[in-house]
């Protein structure tokens, strides 16, 4: 193991998510490790992205459920008034929080911390430019990569403009927006286009491709479009973006669109495109031949690159953008650098959105299971008949099972309630290799949100209890 004071067994570059669990883990495995971050502990996740903005969700999704609690006999004498500031300053004390007791994990775990901005010079080389403008040249027996990722900004006309922001910047509004054109309708756009609207805010969608959140399963878009549209949320599709320009004191964004060139005006324009991997200090590496593709780092199921000793996680590598494959991603490499065997595995990996009804899938969508091959087995259960919704007034939405042809579990999706907490379930299964017959032996609790999938599960096998399905043979062969 690394004695000297500048030699480490492990140095990490970039303390987010993904890297400060890599050190935690190696420094459990005995090796002396070094962390590098040039902003701020925590990464994006923590201070600008996953945990702020759910902090903001949850305060956004409080405020819109004033308007239901008069159905429910909860009479309020006057509307409730919504102080961004106050929001804000919550939002910073999670965040905090959060970082701080980053900050001393790392330190009980005698992990080295520097402040400042690397360079790796070579796989055993770092160089460190300290806040102060010192500088400092350490040796790391094995190199962990994990840079994380940067707002993406596309070369729109007008993209630098007034009252042009992006998601870090929604984390600190100092005022809610009357009106806000959002362009893009991947994640990031729909969480942040739910929380403008709860507060009061006109959104209007601008997505480039035929569909909002493409990569989810069909059914699951057009139900959160409708969802949308219901609620006052204008969502426009293949429209792609031309320029942001002033108009007559708001915002307007051009687009053109199948039918010609369109226009939208808010008072603001968020652009939420999504992010990319961000290389920043790895000249000397890929100039020694570290492979990248389009921008990011390649690494193999060991998270390993093609230099030895290099190792490359999260949104540097850029297989999912999730926080959560990014901490696995940490786990992995930490382990083979201290001489371990591990591997990472993508088949089954949740995808959580935080949109006001939430949704949650892991595994396949329908039409990837289709695309396959082989006999395929999809339902939907509707949250409208589960008891647990009904009596908690959240009854939009369904869950939907994907089987095989022996029942294994291809994939699940879920548009309701709690459903990022729910799909566990679900990835639990898959990861066990189970079959619905296991999910629908055990008994879930009533009355509880967990009972729809089963449900949903029995639907799948074409014998659900609590809807009525039209071909009743079909369960009797099963």
């Amino acid at each position: 193991m690394a004695t000297e004071q500048n030699s480490f067994d492990v140095v990490v570059i970039g303390a987010g998510i993904g890297g400060y669990v890599a050190a935690i883990r190696a420094a459990q495995l005995g090796g002396r490790v070094a962390i590098v971050e040039k902003q701020y502990i925590g990464g994006t996740c923590l201070n600008v992205g996953c945990i702020p903005s759910k902090a903001l969700l949850h305060i956004a999704q409080l405020y819109a459920e004033f308007k239901e609690f008069e159905k429910m006999g909860i009479k309020v004498s006057q509307p409730p008034a919504f102080d961004i500031s106050a929001a804000v300053a919550f939002k910073d004390k999670v965040v905090k929080q959060l970082t701080g007791g980053v900050g001393q994990l790392l330190k009980a775990n005698g992990v080295t911390t520097f402040d400042g901005t690397a360079e790796a010079k070579s796989p055993t080389q770092v160089h460190i430019t300290l806040k102060d403008g010192s500088t400092r040249d350490i040796q790391a027996g094995k190199l962990i990569l994990a840079n994380g990722s940067e707002t993406i900004k596309p070369p729109f006309p007008g993209i630098d403009g007034r009252n042009v922001i992006f998601s870090d910047d929604a984390m600190n509004m100092p005022k809610v927006p009357e009106s806000l054109v959002c362009i893009g309708g991947g994640v990031i756009a729909v969480e942040l286009a739910c929380m403008f609207h709860a507060l009061g805010t006109k959104v209007t969608i601008v997505e480039m491709l035929p569909s909002i959140i493409a990569n989810e399963d069909e059914e699951v878009r057009q139900a959160l479009t409708r969802s949308f549209t219901r609620r006052g949320i204008e969502v426009n599709t293949g429209a792609r973006v031309e320029s942001i320009a002033d108009a007559g004191g708001k915002k307007r964004v051009t687009a053109a669109t199948e039918n010609g060139q369109k226009t939208f005006d808010g008072e603001y324009v968020l652009v939420a495109v999504g992010r990319k991997a961000n290389p920043t200090g790895l000249d000397d590496l890929i100039k020694a031949g570290l492979a990248m593709d389009r921008g990011r780092v390649v690494a193999n199921e060991r998270m390993e690159t093609n230099l030895p000793g290099v190792y490359a996680i999260g949104d540097l590598v850029g297989r999912t953008w999730l926080a959560h494959v990014a901490e696995t991603e940490g786990e992995i490499a930490a382990e083979n650098a201290l001489g371990h065997e591990a591997t990472m595995d993508y088949n089954v990996v949740p995808r959580p959105i935080y949109t006001f009804p939430e949704i949650a899938s892991v595994g396949l969508t329908e039409a990837q299971a289709r695309e396959r091959g082989g006999t395929v087995h999809a339902e939907k259960f509707p949250w409208v008949a589960n008891g647990k919704a009904l009596a908690s007034n959240e009854t939009e939405g369904f869950t939907k099972v994907i089987l095989g042809e022996y029942g294994e579990i291809l994939g699940a999706a879920i548009f309701g309630p709690d459903a990022t907490n729910l799909i566990t379930e679900f990835s639990l299964a898959m990861r066990a290799e189970l079959t619905a017959d296991e999910v629908l032996a055990t008994i879930h609790p009533h009355p509880t949100y967990s009972e729809a999938l089963r449900e949903a599960t029995l639907a799948a096998e074409h014998r659900a209890i609590h809807i009525y399905q039209r071909n009743p043979a079909a369960a009797a062969s099963r």
